[in-house]
């Protein structure tokens, strides 16, 4: 992913999500970004229209320790990344984020990008997925992974 087009998703999802205001949330930074590639490479995917991002998502491979004191509130997200280190298999898998720009919603694009990214990232066989539904259209997700996936991702309140 070139800088130009990093620092566009950058600054759309600092405007949306809001994180330089709340402490809790993982920052919207390139050190953020490349904290998550170190991690694995595809835990950000894009699509483009033009050469434009139009709708991205970022999954946060984990392990169960840090997901489980996640969802209990004992961590906020931001140390949840800080905490996370790289990993031969990935025994979690956090749906951090998805954002579609309006204009190009309800085309499926979050769930495509979100199933290639629990594809391509290596993980144990009894993976356990988990988000924090930000959003009414977050839930709305949730629940649609859930039924594709014939899963069920686990929600922090």
């Amino acid at each position: 992913m070139n800088d130009k087009i990093l620092d566009k998703m950058l600054e759309i999802s600092e405007r949306f999500f809001g994180t330089m205001n709340d402490s809790d949330q993982i920052p919207i930074t390139k050190e953020s970004f490349y904290k998550l590639q170190k991690l694995h490479l595809k835990t950000v995917i894009s699509r483009l229209d033009n050469g434009e991002p139009i709708s991205w998502i970022i999954i946060l491979p984990t392990q169960i320790e840090l997901m489980e004191k996640f969802l209990k509130g004992k961590i906020n997200e931001r140390e949840l990344l800080n905490m996370t280190e790289p990993q031969q298999k990935y025994e979690a898998l956090y749906l951090c984020a998805a954002f579609t720009m309006p204009e190009h919603r309800r085309k499926g694009y979050v769930l495509q990008m979100f199933r290639e990214a629990i594809d391509a990232i290596p993980h144990a066989e009894n993976v356990k997925l988990f988000a924090w539904a930000f959003s009414d259209e977050g839930r709305k997700i949730i629940e649609k992974l859930n039924s594709i996936l014939r899963v069920n991702i686990l929600v922090k309140n």
